[in-house]
């Protein structure tokens, strides 16, 4: 069950974004701990105990998507001879036409990939052995991101 619930790291940083929800699990020196379900723990008490949510990772990925309007894509591939996963993220907020220009404003330093991924698309640099560690991959990137664009 431990694998369902981001590592204390990421906790910290996602209570620093303002991650406020309900959860399961609290963080406290370090070590999660199971809260009772009927008793399911609020942000505001886990300030009167000093401990702070621990989150799980659809929470997370939920978290960004409606606060922050960005999704993320987790991909299977078999490049190099092995079995990997790779991850994206897209922002829901589309260009304005403004911002898009049209045909005779394209500049070729400037692809239209600049509105699609919001990650670097170097060749597979973000490739994970599982699929746990390209979620936890791209949590830290979706964090980087949204402190990156002070959003």
């Amino acid at each position: 069950m431990s694998k369902d619930f981001v590592n204390y790291d990421i906790a910290l940083e996602m209570k620093q974004l303002g991650f406020d929800e309900p959860c399961f699990a609290v963080y406290e020196d370090k070590k999660w701990f199971l809260v009772e379900v009927k008793n399911e723990m609020s942000y505001e008490s886990c300030l009167k105990l000093d401990v702070f949510p621990a989150p799980i990772f659809s929470q997370c990925f939920r978290f960004f998507r409606e606060k922050y309007q960005l999704v993320h894509e987790i991909s299977w591939s078999k490049y190099k001879g092995g079995l990997n996963f790779d991850y994206d993220i897209f922002s829901l907020v589309l260009p304005t036409d403004d911002e898009l220009g049209d045909e005779n404003d394209i500049q070729p330093d400037k692809s239209m990939e600049t509105y699609d991924s919001l990650v670097n698309k170097g060749f597979r640099w973000h490739e994970s052995d599982t699929y746990e560690q390209a979620e936890q991959s791209c949590l830290i990137k979706l964090i980087e991101i949204v402190k990156e664009k002070k959003i």
